[in-house]
């Protein structure tokens, strides 16, 4: 099963979330909140502040799980975990992997691709 861990990073009533490059492996040209994979022997907590300052330079500390789901992707069994962050930093600049960035409401994200 392949780990992958998202941060929930909240501004006010507004979430970080970023746009996938063309280029994505996965899902492209979608709006996804920050995170990735787990290294290997990596713990997620660890982790997840790991991905969230590569993608986007921010520095983070997760507090809790605050959502799992899984899915198949590709016949490939895929557990994602949502952790709920504090925010330590502010100026964001995002890496290749992506190539824009908002703060939006949760009604804003629900009607993004």
């Amino acid at each position: 099963m392949k780990l992958v861990q998202k941060a929930v990073i909240k501004k006010g009533n507004k979430y970080l979330i970023l746009f996938r490059s063309p280029n994505a492996a996965f899902f492209p040209e979608h709006w996804d909140f920050p995170g990735g994979k787990l290294e290997p022997e990596e713990e997620p907590f660890a982790g997840i502040e790991r991905e969230v300052l590569e993608e986007t330079g921010l520095k983070i500390k997760a507090l809790a799980v605050v959502g799992i789901y899984e899915m198949l992707f590709h016949n490939i069994p895929h557990r994602f975990t949502l952790y709920s962050t504090k925010l330590f930093s502010k100026k964001i600049t995002i890496s290749h992997e992506h190539t824009n960035f908002k703060w939006a409401t949760k009604d804003e994200i629900l009607k993004l691709k």
